[in-house]
């Protein structure tokens, strides 16, 4: 029986890369990535904060309105959440949780593991500045008093918030896991496209699968659990929250992003689709 090629599992799918060719795209985007200079990787890295931000404040006011159904309003939210990932992919932006894919061109030592880190801590600071600059905006524009269905918009700020800080340790880190994991698929995925409409696409249904089923985003958590701590301090809700607790979840979530986006995608994607005799 005779083997099958790159060139014929290409042939396959022409519209679209095939698996095998992917690792080698998630490659060169790392070394892209590495040889960035520092203050273009942190200004690109505020953009991904603030577009990831934008995602979560349109799902807020989704959520707001609770006339809608458990299951409607957590895809429906899901889906409009999709904008910030979105953004970050088409428009170019530098996002912690997809970053972690570098550890490919690390693994196959086109990047060394001094830079991957080096651009994951600078990408990391800049996400919480670009988050933290839109809750600024966010509460000077008076948004927290919009009514939503049955609810303020700042209300359901402060119930989010609560919901992630309230969680124990365990909890944050293995749904922190199962997010990147989605993420780092749909950022993978989009490495097959060859269009805008192929990159948007392949976005959607990973996002949606984690923001219906409750998974924490450490960079989305730089923006809501802000949010909520000064939405509460405005007088919304009927809870108190603390900003001891809420960079404590985005603590925890960093490092299960870190393991879920690192392990449960790319390394082991690396393994198998790396070219051999190049890398051991």
């Amino acid at each position: 029986m005779e083997s099958i090629t790159k060139e014929d599992l290409t042939s396959i799918a022409p519209d679209a890369r095939a698996a095998a060719a992917l690792e080698t795209k998630a490659e060169a985007v790392a070394v892209g990535k590495a040889a960035m200079d520092v203050p273009r990787t942190f200004v690109l890295a505020i953009m991904a904060g603030i577009q990831i931000g934008l995602g979560a404040l349109f799902m807020t006011y989704v959520k707001a309105d609770h006339t809608l159904g458990f299951a409607a309003a957590s895809v429906l939210g899901g889906l409009c959440f999709s904008l910030g990932l979105i953004c970050v992919i088409v428009a170019g932006s530098e996002l912690f949780t997809g970053n972690c894919l570098m550890v490919m061109g690390a693994g196959s030592k086109k990047v060394a593991w001094s830079g991957v880190l080096k651009n994951w801590v600078v990408v990391w600071v800049g996400n919480l500045v670009g988050s933290l600059v839109l809750v600024g905006v966010v509460f000077g524009c008076g948004l927290m008093g919009t009514k939503a269905g049955d609810n303020t918009i700042g209300a359901q700020m402060v119930t989010i918030a609560a919901g992630k800080i309230n969680l124990d340790a365990g909890q944050i880190f293995f749904r922190a896991i199962l997010c990147n994991l989605l993420v780092c698929l749909a950022v993978w995925m989009g490495f097959a496209g060859k269009s805008v409409v192929d990159k948007i696409f392949t976005t959607l249904f990973p996002v949606m699968a984690f923001v219906a089923m409750g998974f924490e985003h450490c960079v989305a958590n730089m923006f809501f659990l802000p949010m909520g701590v000064i939405a509460s301090g405005a007088g919304f809700g009927d809870q108190t929250l603390a900003w001891a607790g809420a960079f404590y979840n985005i603590g925890i979530a960093t490092v299960g992003n870190a393991v879920g986006g690192v392990v449960f995608v790319g390394l082991i994607y690396w393994f198998a689709y790396r070219r051999r005799g190049e890398s051991a």
